[in-house]
């Protein structure tokens, strides 16, 4: 079976307003440096499943980020650790503290070029993939930024591209984004895109998911819908998670 669980997309794929652009061409993810949000069963919002929270700091050219899930109760589900370099992603750790998995991500130069290596093990299962590295290639912390920034192209009806990092598959999978409609949210305008996979076979077996992005302003990411890092136990088993993710603006 495939298990998307560490593609998302907590594609909470946390999403960031859109960040200043830095000389180089790459984006400060350094803010916010404390943001929040919470993850319902369903668009009721009514139960509370995990809470979310990302904290940034920089040290020299380096952004250190953490994005942890937790329990109702405070028990920590899964954590991911990004760093970025003058912008460019460096490397992501995801701890699953539900299962025990654990995956790297590393960003390494080999031959004069850039490739990105994975590893991923959960309890007996091992797996390794190397691919190189491409601009597009995202993690769950950048897919705000990368909405924001391609939001013109998105608002003309345009398909907008990117490949999504999978921990738990050791690789990179196909995404696409575009427009489904201009709506209103709280009295604001507001886009409402779409995210699946650019494959037809994977799109068969995740649902697309849903985002309202701001449509003025540095479009936020207020709501999306679907598959996040943390997972929910059903029947003595741990499954991948289709949640409502809603972020604390302040």
């Amino acid at each position: 079976m495939i298990s998307f669980r560490s593609i998302v997309l907590s594609l909470v794929f946390a999403f960031l307003p859109v960040p200043a652009v830095l000389a180089v061409g790459g984006i400060d993810y350094l803010e916010p440096k404390d943001f929040t949000g919470k993850i319902y069963s369903d668009t009721s919002l009514k139960q509370t499943l995990f809470t979310f929270r990302r904290t940034a700091t920089n040290t020299g050219s380096e952004i250190h980020v953490t994005r942890e899930f937790n329990s109702p109760n405070g028990k920590l589900a899964a954590r991911e650790e990004v760093v970025y370099q003058k912008g460019q992603l460096k490397s992501l750790v995801l701890d699953e503290m539900q299962t025990g998995g654990r995956g790297e991500a590393r960003v390494e130069s080999v031959g004069g070029e850039l490739k990105i290596n994975f590893d991923y093990t959960e309890g007996t299962t091992k797996k390794t993939g190397s691919e190189k590295f491409l601009s597009e290639i995202l993690t769950s912390d950048m897919v705000g930024p990368y909405i924001a920034a391609h939001l013109g192209e998105l608002a003309k009806g345009e398909a907008v591209k990117c490949r999504l990092i999978s921990l738990s598959r050791a690789e990179t999978v196909g995404f696409k984004f575009f427009k489904e409609s201009d709506s209103t949210w709280q009295g604001k305008p507001v886009v409402m895109v779409t995210m699946q996979p650019s494959s037809i076979i994977i799109a068969r077996i995740v649902d697309p998911l849903h985002f309202i992005v701001e449509k003025e302003g540095i479009h936020r990411v207020i709501q999306y819908s679907g598959r996040t890092t943390p997972s929910i136990r059903r029947d003595g088993k741990w499954e991948d998670l289709d949640a409502v993710t809603v972020f604390d603006w302040k």
